[in-house]
């Protein structure tokens, strides 16, 4: 489904270059739920964004559904991406749009008649529990009613992969487990294969298979959760493990 095989980001600012991703290599099953985990500036961030090419890559292949992304031109990027979600942690809606405005944008800007997008903006509005608030401004909804919003609208297109960028971390505990709920249920219902960045350990324990490490630009340990958790080989991966008490799978 998604593979990455020797890819490097170095960047140059200035005269100065700085290695934000050293010699990656990943492979995600299709279906699954992928957790990134490391903390802020470990190039989780800019590995997520290399996926769908909001980054290029200095050097390596990046594949998506058997296309090589980086070597796609314009027009074959563009519809490539539109078969892969992204939930950004500041929810990025359209203030001057209600819900269902916001969910139909980018079924709009694809080019989809009125009444299919009406069809499919109702069909969200009803996965992610806003009915009852389909016409309101992001100004009136609450952070989690914000990223379920989000999370709608990265579905509209049918996307096979949704990619997560620290989704949750700007909301309680409590939100946190209902959207980290709703993602496990979207995942199980369309078999869509979700990656999720994230610096919080309960967040990979609640619904990922499988996890990677990251640490300076490099991933240092990667498997299934239990596995990597329960017998965690590198020091950074060991204070993860420390803020969750216990580790019991995917509850």
């Amino acid at each position: 489904m998604i593979k990455l095989n020797n890819v490097q980001k170095i960047y140059d600012n200035n005269k100065q270059r700085v290695t934000a991703l050293k010699n990656i290599n990943l492979e995600i099953k299709s279906g699954e739920i992928y957790g990134i985990i490391g903390y802020s500036g470990a190039g989780k961030s800019t590995l997520i964004r290399l996926i769908n090419m909001l980054e290029n890559p200095t050097a390596g292949e990046i594949w998506v559904n058997g296309q090589r992304m980086d070597r796609l031109n314009n027009e074959k990027l563009r519809l490539a991406r539109q078969k892969i979600g992204m939930i950004f942690q500041n929810f990025n809606l359209l203030s001057s749009r209600t819900v269902r405005q916001n969910i139909a944008f980018p079924l709009e800007i694809a080019g989809y008649p009125k009444e299919k997008i009406d069809k499919r903006v109702s069909e969200l509005i009803k996965l992610v529990g806003l009915t009852e608030r389909a016409d309101a401004y992001p100004s009136e909804l609450s952070g989690g009613q914000k990223q379920r919003v989000g999370i709608a609208r990265a579905l509209a297109n049918n996307p096979e992969v949704l990619l997560s960028d620290e989704a949750t971390s700007a909301l309680d505990p409590k939100t946190t487990e209902s959207i980290l709920n709703l993602l496990w249920e979207i995942n199980r219902k369309f078999g869509i294969t979700i990656i999720l960045i994230t610096h919080e350990m309960h967040v990979i324990k609640k619904i990922c298979h499988r996890v990677a490490v990251i640490d300076g630009g490099e991933i240092v340990e990667e498997g299934p959760v239990t596995e990597v958790f329960g017998n965690p080989k590198k020091e950074i991966t060991k204070e993860f493990v420390k803020q969750v008490p216990v580790l019991s799978g995917n509850d």
